[in-house]
């Protein structure tokens, strides 16, 4: 007599559990078929790897000694952590170490990130990479012309912003953009490493990174990177 009332308890409990196990299973469909894609392009830039093929100095060096480097590096410990700590990061770990080289190599004195908050875990790794630089956070919106920088960031493709940036790198200045995967950012990638101070580029699928090199000839680079 007195069971009847736990019967919709009970079923309700059953509806959460199954409803969670699905969604469990669809993240875990998403992540294999993230994973899987991910295995298809390297297999289709298989030759495009370790700096095979480059013959410029200064590319070779870029990707063998940033893009490609094993090194274990002082502030790797910590930023693991601070990376293990962070809830639901939109990056792997190993692109924001990427990151952290990219500012280590650069040592930019000025540096532009669009699109990320102060708190944002991109900002931390970038500051442990370069400690001396000066990094301006500009959410989004319209960006003053009177202003250049050593090194800048768009963390979510936006074809205006990054061509406005890439006309405002100093010589010798780098310019990352973080998410040209989709059909959508590759047509505009492409329309980007077009512009004249587009001098190298290296196209790593999920990043572009392009130098505004005015002693070197234009030069594009595919980048297997897993």
């Amino acid at each position: 007599m007195h069971e009847a009332p736990c019967r919709p308890l009970m079923a309700g409990i059953s509806c959460v559990w199954a409803a969670s196990a699905n969604f469990s299973i669809l993240l875990m469909t998403e992540s294999f078929i993230k994973r899987l894609s991910r295995c298809w392009h390297w297999l289709l830039r298989f030759r495009h790897r370790c700096g095979y093929g480059i013959h410029s100095p200064f590319a070779f060096g870029f990707v063998t000694g940033v893009i490609y480097e094993r090194a274990v590096y002082y502030a790797y410990a910590e930023l693991a952590h601070a990376y293990a700590c962070a809830q639901q990061p939109p990056l792997r770990l190993k692109d924001y170490k990427l990151l952290f080289r990219l500012a280590n190599f650069q040592r930019p004195d000025r540096c532009l990130v669009y699109g990320a908050s102060a708190s944002d875990l991109m900002l931390h790794f970038l500051k442990a990479g370069s400690r001396h630089t000066e990094y301006i956070n500009v959410k989004g919106g319209e960006m003053v012309d009177d202003f250049t920088v050593d090194m800048a960031v768009v963390t979510h493709f936006n074809l205006s912003a990054a061509r406005f940036l890439l006309h405002q790198l100093k010589p010798g200045g780098l310019l990352v953009i973080i998410g040209i995967d989709t059909p959508k950012s590759r047509a505009q990638w492409q329309k980007l490493i077009e512009c004249e101070p587009a001098r190298v580029s290296f196209d790593l699928r999920d990043f572009g990174f392009i130098f505004y090199r005015p002693d070197l000839q234009h030069e594009h680079y595919l980048i297997n990177y897993f």
